[in-house]
């Protein structure tokens, strides 16, 4: 009978081909965000989740004034203006979705929102990071 019920708790264990047990990829990477949340079928829940933690957590920002700030978003802009934006550059940029979708982010918001003196954004072309220039009036 011991055995028996071992037998049945491993198969209760066993993966299925079913969804609901699929692996899902990190989306942490822009490649992976992008194609489980802008290009292919979505789990909602899950990209807003990310999007949102993104979105609330602009440590580049964090106590900066408008000077200093990589980013000025507009007051009163909701979660999915903030979405759109990110994700039409993130369909507009394909050559450089592979950093991490944090970075992505930022830039989207750099380029779409600057500041008066933001400083621009770009990838490294040597390391592949993100780089930071110098402040400049925008």
């Amino acid at each position: 009978m011991t055995q028996l019920i071992i037998l049945a708790l491993l198969a209760g264990m066993a993966p299925t081909g079913s969804a609901g047990a699929q692996v899902r990829e990190s989306l942490a990477g822009g490649n992976s965000y992008y194609n489980q949340c802008v290009a292919g079928p979505k789990d909602y829940s899950a990209c807003i989740g990310y999007f949102m933690g993104i979105a609330d957590a602009p440590i580049m920002n964090a106590g900066k004034s408008p000077e200093e700030a990589l980013y000025c978003l507009p007051a009163g802009a909701s979660y999915e203006q903030h979405r759109d934006v990110f994700h039409k550059f993130l369909r507009d940029n394909p050559q450089i979705r592979q950093i991490s979708t944090h970075h992505l982010f930022m830039m989207a918001m750099n380029a779409t929102f600057p500041c008066k003196s933001s400083p621009a954004l770009s990838i490294d072309p040597n390391t592949g990071g993100l780089y930071i220039s110098a402040p400049k009036p925008r």
